[in-house]
């Protein structure tokens, strides 16, 4: 068995994805800290512009650690730090986030489905900003997220469960976004994980993706971007939480297109 310090160090050293926020509609037990490590490697060839289809390899790397608490029944709260390493900067802070969720209705316990509610605050950095590989807009971000779900059990686990979200953006900087997710989820006796799923977002700028200067950021660009993807989940005997996920960008508009992500995530929850 791993000793508990141990597994902190990894979660501290292979840590930190794109976005790392806990959307799911449902939370552990009261006291539980959920700590997260996730690493995101992005790599495509084209940007979709204006001018077309534009040929601009890349390939960049994203890194999150993230804390999150149950201090409530019905209450969660995440904290989370992300940096990047990318050919506009070689390392540098992307964001902080605060995350706070409040949980109207849980199918677990007879409700007919899952519900929350919730808002994001995020502290977005200069490195991520002018990172035409991000979707950020401005230096202030608030989003607003609603998420339902519903999920089936066989004895004391889970089976199956599927769920989406829907969220609302706005930022100091351009136009409100819309975020929609959906996703399906199988479990195999608390052992193994499988993960289905869409991510997608939409921003409501009012202009075309230009490559000529300095990039401003996405705030005033009218972008879409929609992955699908697939995530396997391995759980140790002391209950740490390996993931692997790989998504593709099957359409992006004013954005990268035909984009590969591969995410490793560790997962270690530490019950107070």
């Amino acid at each position: 068995m791993i000793p508990r310090i141990a597994v902190l160090a990894m979660v501290m050293l292979a840590a930190m994805c794109l976005e790392a926020t806990e959307l799911r509609p449902w939370h552990g037990n009261v006291y539980d800290l959920d700590i997260r490590g996730k690493a995101v490697l992005q790599q495509f060839q084209w940007i979709d512009t204006h001018c077309g289809q534009v040929k601009r390899p890349e390939c960049d790397g994203f890194y999150t650690i993230s804390a999150l608490g149950v201090p409530k029944d019905m209450i969660t709260v995440e904290a989370e730090l992300s940096a990047l390493d990318s050919r506009h900067r070689l390392f540098g802070l992307q964001a902080l986030r605060l995350t706070g969720r409040y949980f109207w209705l849980n199918d677990i316990v007879a409700d007919p489905i899952s519900l929350a509610t919730g808002i994001t605050v995020s502290q977005i950095f200069h490195a991520a900003r002018q990172n035409i590989a991000t979707f950020d807009h401005g230096g202030i971000a608030c989003e607003g997220h609603v998420a339902v779900g519903k999920e089936y059990s066989c004895e004391q686990f889970w089976v199956s469960r599927w769920w989406g979200v829907i969220g609302l953006g706005i930022a100091d900087v351009g136009y409100p976004w819309l975020r929609a997710n959906l996703a399906w989820e199988r479990n195999w006796w608390e052992r193994h994980q499988l993960k289905i799923f869409m991510d997608s977002i939409w921003g409501f700028g009012g202009h075309d993706l230009g490559l000529v200067g300095c990039f401003p950021g996405y705030g005033n660009i009218q972008y879409q971007a929609i992955d699908t993807g697939i995530r396997y989940g391995f759980r140790l005997d002391n209950n740490v939480l390996l993931t692997i996920a790989y998504a593709y960008r099957v359409y992006g508009h004013n954005c990268p297109r035909n984009v590969n992500l591969l995410q490793l995530e560790i997962c270690y929850p530490y019950g107070l």
